[in-house]
């Protein structure tokens, strides 16, 4: 009996010592902090949304592509992380069989500290690695943002934007002139071809022809005219803040005539507010 109870009680102890045992492993695997913790949405939205175009002076494409690498290696390690989680639980469901098995036959267990602090040491490094590259992200995206700041670097983009906005804007009031007189003519034919179907060679009872009403439809839109109408007062504009002039001129003039027509915008809204009421409280016929 006595020999029974000592078999019971170290059976309970290497039970007691394989709980304790996987006990620390499980606190030792999830010790690394999850990637969720670490690349959040917010910085997730640093390797998004570029702000410079292809006329960019070279430097911003260099700083943006850094910013893009990075957010790939995030995306990476946070892909990394499940694969390196689920080899951990691998070994700590190894281990704890290998310990059940041990106690059943009453041997020794096989260590296997070693796999499971090498498949710590895998989540610890993803996780570290993790955070260095975020943090790396973080000061890419700020260097990538300080060239908002550089004026020389604003300068050198806006003169390649204006050299290729005027080019532009004389393809385009070319290409205009040559759509419209196309779509003008075709308007025209189309009302031709509306009045000899429609009207001279439709042969259908008259009850129908209700049904069949195209005029003012199609190309006969009256929408369609109004369109080209309006891009055609935007090709022709001489209104030089309307037309792009305003802001293609050297930034000494813009801010000359920003500054003048903001006063002057001013001190027309204050003359409106003054003027709004007579003396006698009733509304002044000048602002009806």
């Amino acid at each position: 009996m006595e020999f029974a109870n000592n078999d019971l009680r170290m059976s309970l102890h290497y039970a007691d010592a394989a709980k304790a045992r996987i006990a620390e492993l499980e606190r030792t695997v999830q010790r690394a902090t999850r990637p969720e913790d670490i690349w959040t949405s917010e910085a997730q939205l640093l390797a998004t949304n570029a702000w410079h175009c292809d006329l960019a002076p070279d430097i911003a494409a260099e700083r943006w592509a850094k910013v893009v690498e990075l957010g790939a290696t995030c995306d990476e390690l946070e892909e990394l992380w499940p694969q390196l989680e689920d080899a951990a639980e691998d070994i700590r469901k190894g281990a704890a069989k290998a310990h059940a098995e041990a106690i059943r036959k009453g041997t020794k267990a096989p260590s296997t500290a070693a796999k499971a602090l090498e498949a710590d040491a895998a989540l610890e490094g993803c996780s570290l690695a993790l955070s260095e590259a975020v943090g790396d992200l973080k000061r890419a995206r700020a260097s990538y943002n300080s060239l908002i700041e550089d004026r020389g670097f604003l300068n050198e983009y806006r003169a390649a934007v204006i050299a290729e906005f005027n080019a532009q804007r004389e393809r385009a009031a070319e290409a205009f002139a040559v759509a419209a007189g196309a779509l003008n003519e075709t308007r025209r034919r189309f009302g031709v071809l509306h009045e000899l179907t429609m009207g001279g060679l439709l042969d259908i009872p008259e009850d129908a022809q209700s049904y069949l009403v195209l005029s003012g439809k199609g190309w006969g839109a009256a929408d369609l005219s109004t369109a080209v109408n309006i891009i055609s007062r935007q090709v022709n504009e001489t209104d030089p803040f309307l037309s792009g002039e305003f802001l293609t001129a050297p930034m000494d003039e813009v801010n000359a005539t920003a500054i003048a027509t903001a006063e002057n915008a001013k001190a027309e809204a204050d003359k409106n507010r003054q003027n709004r009421y007579s003396r006698d409280g009733i509304v002044s016929s000048r602002m009806i």
